[in-house]
């Protein structure tokens, strides 16, 4: 099955690059590079790096103080560093196996506050394009995709709130569940089974190895439960959620800053109407599948959203979409190395550890 995930992701990379490169006239794309204003990778530089820490603080609300700001900074660099060189998007999975490797909070804590944190991600997107969207002449299928996640990413979110404030209720759900699938258990053999003749075969084990794996696997889902409502502690917290809020504005504010600025080192005077869009078309696209680093994805969305509705030349378009994908990615790179070095990880314990944890979890 992963195997065949792989194969689709590069597939759709391979068909969203050749739609990116479809067309373009390569000298004009080096006579736009000449003309590109080097001097705003300096603001990009510092927009992304502003990013990447406004990330680590909200990340940190949601782990606890347990967790120092620098350790959840490495952690959010090492998860990009994965995401960008290895297949399956494993970047968030990662984080959490990371920081769960300190000790100091459970591995299934730490994934429920991944899915938090993504939840909020989606609101943000879907909020910022509702405001920029009236300033868009052809927003094309950015508007009914905003529509969707943000439909999801409401729905995601009040269920998550529900469970933080009513952790009894997921537990009744566990049980429930339970419940239903021990009825469908192997039970001792009746009429014809094992034993035959309609009576219980005292000799046959594996009716009582089915009930003795059916308690562990409870167990097990019972903890993993539990560990996944500690990590949405701070939803209970009115001020915790505020905080979160706030950081989700101030992280995807810096996002458009970024954007903003390669903008401005490669087109004549860009509307911040433009960085905007182009944001949140990017940050919906990701959702498709890719190859790793979201190759021909970004590059394919970041090109048409900026030509379409804006009448952006195709050779500036392209141009913007692959600095702004390169940059950010040798950049967050180099961070996420940095940060495995400061973890003490590598890439095969990290790659192990978080097939174990999925499997697991």
């Amino acid at each position: 099955m992963r195997k065949w995930r792989l194969w689709i992701g590069i597939a759709i990379s391979l068909v969203c690059l050749a739609l990116a490169l479809a067309g373009i006239e390569w000298d004009q794309v080096g006579v736009a590079l000449r003309q590109a204003d080097w001097r705003y990778l300096i603001p990009a530089a510092a927009s992304l790096l502003a990013y990447l820490l406004a990330r680590s603080v909200r990340w940190r609300i949601l782990l606890g103080p347990e967790v120092s700001l620098a350790e959840t900074f490495a952690v959010t660099n090492v998860g990009y560093l994965v995401s960008n060189v290895l297949p399956f998007r494993l970047g968030d999975p990662a984080r959490a196996v990371a920081i769960g490797l300190g000790g100091k909070l459970r591995t299934s804590a730490a994934l429920s506050t991944v899915v938090v944190e993504r939840v909020l991600d989606m609101l943000m997107v879907v909020l910022l394009l509702a405001l920029t969207v009236p300033f868009v002449g052809e927003a094309g299928w950015t508007r009914e995709a905003g529509m969707l996640g943000g439909a999801a990413a409401l729905a995601a979110l009040a269920v998550l709130v529900v469970l933080a404030q009513r952790p009894e209720w997921g537990q009744r759900a566990l049980q429930w569940g339970l419940a239903r699938m021990r009825g469908v258990l192997p039970s001792p053999s009746v009429g014809g089974g094992v034993g035959g003749g309609g009576r219980i075969d005292r000799a046959c084990p594996e009716p009582a190895l089915s009930v003795v794996e059916g308690r562990s696997r409870g167990e097990r889902w019972a903890r993993t439960l539990g560990g996944l409502l500690d990590g949405l502690a701070a939803l209970r917290s009115a001020r915790r959620t505020a905080g979160l809020l706030v950081w989700s504005v101030v992280v995807w504010a810096f996002v458009v800053g970024y954007y903003f600025a390669m903008l401005w080192a490669f087109l004549d005077r860009p509307s911040l109407v433009e960085g905007s869009f182009l944001t949140c078309a990017i940050g919906l696209g990701m959702a498709l599948p890719a190859a790793p680093g979201a190759v021909g994805v970004f590059h394919s969305v970041a090109r048409y959203a900026l030509q379409l509705p804006f009448g952006v030349l195709e050779e500036e378009a392209i141009l913007v979409a692959f600095a702004s994908h390169a940059f950010q990615y040798v950049l967050v790179c180099l961070l996420g190395l940095v940060g495995m070095a400061r973890q003490n990880l590598s890439f095969g314990r990290l790659r192990s550890d978080v097939a174990t944890t999925l499997e697991k979890e």
